[in-house]
């Protein structure tokens, strides 16, 4: 018996970025394997000889990503995506808008409390209660050095890539999709394997990058038991969105074993959340 698990670092469908690494786990002997690392998905052209400005067989980037998808659906027990996969209050149901607009005023009050000075605004239509959680509450406990800017929903940076995944989901098995951040995924990881902070600060990095995430993958053979080929350790290490999506895919499995952190008492899990792992286990 084998469980497959997904990681889509999904990039912009106008360029080639998009990253989909597979892992296969066998819960018995509890070993997992990256199967496979699918880089620089992009949609394919053909051009006719005789009507050079005319093409042919062509498929769009949506077109190709989903058919890879179906053919790794064999046995699929989670696709963790690195978008997000909910839009924000505004967009939702008039009242799942009002639970998660309620939640975000009560968070948002206890967070000004606790800090005693500050303030902590948000607007519904380009935020999720889970951004603000972790910027507010998860990275907030970090020191700065260690701590990121949070992309909102439809905020510059990821409105485009909302707005794609919403399309995606449409023809996926909403069942199995989870959304991670590999930002997070990494740096909490780092901190478990007990690795040095600066690793945070470099592994996303053009020149010192590949070296850092050689290190960190390194690590996390030796201590949580994946089998990765060399090649694939060379094509991780070097390629930055190779690497998010393993962190994906690698976020699925641990979501799948209870490794990763649950949603807090009354947040509306509806408006979405974010898997991402335990500090320890």
């Amino acid at each position: 018996m084998r469980e497959r698990y997904l990681g889509l670092e999904l990039s912009g469908a106008k360029n080639n970025k998009t990253s989909l690494s597979i892992l296969e786990y066998y819960p018995k002997e509890q070993k997992t394997f990256l199967l496979d690392i699918q880089d620089r998905i992009a949609g394919t052209t053909g051009v006719s000889h005789h009507e050079p400005h005319h093409l042919i067989g062509a498929a769009s980037a949506d077109d190709v990503l989903l058919e890879i998808l179906r053919e790794s659906d064999e046995e699929l027990a989670a696709l963790a995506v690195n978008v997000p996969l909910t839009l924000p209050p505004f967009f939702l149901s008039n009242n799942a808008e009002k639970i998660a607009v309620e939640w975000m005023n009560r968070f948002s009050k206890r967070a000004i409390k606790a800090k005693r000075s500050g303030s902590i605004e948000f607007t519904a239509y380009t935020q999720r209660p889970v951004e603000i959680w972790i910027r507010h509450h998860v990275l907030s406990q970090l020191p700065k050095s260690l701590q990121f800017e949070v992309d909102e929903t439809l905020g510059g940076n990821r409105a485009p890539l909302t707005a794609r995944m919403q399309y995606l989901q449409r023809y996926l098995d909403r069942k199995t999709l989870i959304e991670a951040w590999p930002k997070l995924t990494a740096l909490r990881l780092c901190l478990q394997l007990g690795m040095d902070r600066r690793f945070i600060s470099r592994y996303r990095k053009l020149e010192e990058g590949a070296h850092a995430r050689l290190l960190f993958l390194e690590q996390l053979v030796a201590r949580h038991g994946i089998f990765i080929y060399d090649r694939d350790m060379r094509k991780l290490s070097t390629s930055l969105t190779a690497f998010d999506s393993f962190l994906c895919a690698y976020t699925a499995l641990l979501s799948h074993l209870g490794k990763c952190e649950k949603s807090p008492r009354g947040f509306p899990v509806s408006s979405g959340w974010v898997e991402y792992p335990k500090e320890s286990w």
